[in-house]
């Protein structure tokens, strides 16, 4: 196998035969390749029979793609190296000592129903079901990734002692019906490898050599798991990068990569350094941003590259100005021959998102990567808003009423609404009730109010007229929901409206719409700038890199407080700078929504920092 292509850190990699090794690769550093290089090595120049060999990673499409990888340098030849995700690996595991079976694990409709109804009995208050159903599942998950106890845990998501009860619920249902989801496959597995020695021997015998990809994301569950699988050889060689550990909220931690050798005090350090992906610029920009963080191994992260163009760092007036240049900038670039597939536009929330997608696709530049990015009309403050718009155009539908009949608070009561409902019946039923009865004459004046007005007029009518506002402001305080986003969410709305003459107008251009975009997802037909949030981009490059509103609420977002948050934030903000190969765009309004907002505090770390070499492009109104 020639090595002359691969430079010194890379070469030890792949040539680390025993014992324990920690890869530290940086972005572009080229970790699949001397992943999938290193493996053949051990094959080819060590003797290790590939049956011996397991390789780790997170995802599927990711274990896919290195499988490739290494049977096109196997010439083809098909090779008894595992390649599996962590769920698949303690998956086969499990099977093999309980005669577990596909059917033996939770589907996740199964999941989402039997949540959704566990809160639906302790009457809690959702207005988005996926959303809120989605979040209590993404706690249990964490619960037992982290083995933390179910008492000690502090839910985010929902009452305290109703999370609690879920999660029992949820716990005691799976061990009725004999199922086990994601979580417990590793559970299972680690008690099962502690347990019973013959089947700790047995799997480590099986697998003597075993490598981790992205190790930065694993979590506690997790390590404890492949630290049992590979105390029998200890030849455990992980490749990972403490700076872009971005899923806190998952419960994986750079901090088990930090620890690394405390658990193995013998291991090799190896620092893959060189970025052959971005330009001198943007690697040095970057590394100003990640060297603010104060848990982090340092790394003296450099390219071979040129220099290349400056970091462009633009401030605008308001977030229209910053719109307007993002369309602008984009068509230039394609019009001077970048690729539309080379750009990516880069967010920090789907809503934020899904306005630039709009503002690009009205304007005749193809977006792609829908899934990527949760459209605005998916939203459930626009469906709140555009069912009022419903019933306006004589809508009866009882659903419908009851979506809207406490939004804002009305105090009436749900049982009075019939199928199909009617304002006439609504007003017999309350007319013992002096007060309910002038809530439901209110409504069916607003109804009538907005029917007759432009769409643009109407979202602003329920709003304010109607009291829809008011209504999120108390949602807010009572949710701890995000401000920011959901007045987006409104905004947004408004200014799609605005496009429209009539309401029934409005609504079938909604249809219309939603239809061209479910079509793509499923065919993905459409080749044109990539929308991305942040974390969405792990992993991808692009020549191309425009990354949106890197403002202070944005990037680091509001709800980061604690030191550790900011950091993750920090590294967030990374792993969407070292997307650039070419140029790097970094965009801050002075104005959202008519509020005053400063530029982030990131883009201040890369202003002042003290290297000589890079070269930033600040563009001030």
């Amino acid at each position: 196998m020639p090595l002359l292509q691969f430079n010194e850190a890379q070469i030890q990699a792949i040539q680390h035969n025993k014992g324990p090794c920690m890869v530290i690769a940086g972005p572009g550093s080229g970790k699949t390749t001397v992943l999938t290089h290193r493996v053949r090595y051990l094959i080819d120049r060590c003797g290790v029979n590939p049956s011996d060999i397991l390789v780790i990673t997170f995802t599927k499409a990711a274990a896919e793609q290195m499988k490739l990888k290494f049977k096109g340098l196997s010439e083809g030849r098909n090779s008894a190296v595992t390649f599996g995700t962590f769920h698949a690996v303690f998956f086969t595991i499990l099977k093999a000592a309980y005669n577990y079976s596909a059917r033996c694990i939770i589907k996740p409709q199964v999941q989402h129903e039997f949540v959704k109804d566990q809160m639906c009995r302790l009457e809690l208050e959702y207005d988005d079901e996926k959303e809120a159903v989605a979040s209590v599942l993404s706690e249990i998950s964490r619960v037992k990734g982290e083995a933390v106890n179910i008492d000690e845990y502090e839910s985010m998501s929902v009452p305290q002692q109703s999370f609690r009860i879920i999660y029992m619920a949820y716990d005691d249902m799976l061990v009725k019906k004999h199922l086990i989801d994601f979580d417990d496959m590793i559970g299972l597995c680690r008690d099962l490898l502690m347990q019973r020695e013959d089947y700790r021997k047995a799997w480590q015998n099986k697998y003597k050599y075993i490598l981790v990809d992205e190790f930065q994301d694993i979590n506690k569950a997790q390590f404890d798991v492949v630290r049992i699988l590979a105390d029998g050889y200890r030849n455990l060689f992980v490749v990972g990068d403490d700076d872009q550990s971005i899923y806190g909220f998952r419960g994986s931690a750079p901090q088990i990569m930090l620890d690394f050798n405390k658990y193995y005090s013998d291991a090799v350090r190896i620092d893959m350094c060189i970025n052959y992906r971005s330009t001198g610029n943007i690697v040095l920009a970057s590394r100003a941003v990640a060297e603010e963080n104060e848990q982090r191994y340092y790394k003296d992260i450099t390219t071979y590259n040129s220099q290349g163009d400056s970091v462009f760092i633009y401030e605008f007036n308001s977030l229209n100005d910053e719109k307007a240049f993002v369309t602008s900038e984009i068509r230039r670039l394609i019009d001077s021959g970048i690729a539309a597939d080379d750009i990516a536009v880069l967010s920090r929330t789907n809503v934020i998102g899904n306005m630039y997608m709009s503002r690009l696709e009205s304007d005749g530049i193809p977006c792609c990567d829908y899934s990527a990015v949760q459209d605005v009309y998916e939203h459930w403050i626009s469906k709140d808003i555009l069912t009022y718009i419903r019933i306006a155009l004589g809508s009866r539908e009882r659903m419908d009423f009851l979506r809207i009949i406490n939004k804002p608070i009305r105090y009436i009561t749900r049982s009075y609404i019939t199928q199909p409902a009617d304002i006439n019946a609504l007003k017999r039923s309350c007319e013992r009730n002096e007060q309910m009865s002038e809530q439901v004459e209110k409504l069916a004046s607003d109804i009538n109010m907005i029917r007759n007005m432009s769409p643009f007029a109407a979202v602003n009518y329920i709003r304010k007229g109607i009291g829809y506002d008011e209504y999120i402001r108390n949602y807010i305080y009572e949710h701890k929901a995000d401000k920011e986003e959901l007045y987006n969410v409104l905004d947004e709305l408004a200014h799609r409206a605005s496009r429209y003459m009539s309401l029934s107008q409005w609504l079938d251009g909604i249809t219309e719409y939603l239809k061209q975009c479910d079509t793509q997802r499923r065919n993905n037909t459409v080749e044109g700038v990539h929308m991305l949030t942040m974390h969405g981009s792990k992993g991808l490059e692009y020549k191309i890199v425009m990354v949106m509103d890197v403002c202070e609420g944005i990037i680091p977002y509001n709800k980061a407080v604690l030191d550790e948050q900011i950091e993750e934030e920090r590294r967030l903000f990374y792993v969407a700078m070292t997307r650039a190969k070419e140029k790097l765009y970094l965009l801050s309004p002075k104005q959202r929504y008519n509020k005053d907002t400063t530029r982030s505090r990131f883009l201040e770390e890369i202003l002042t920092a003290r290297y000589p070499l890079l070269r930033t492009d600040l563009h001030t109104p």
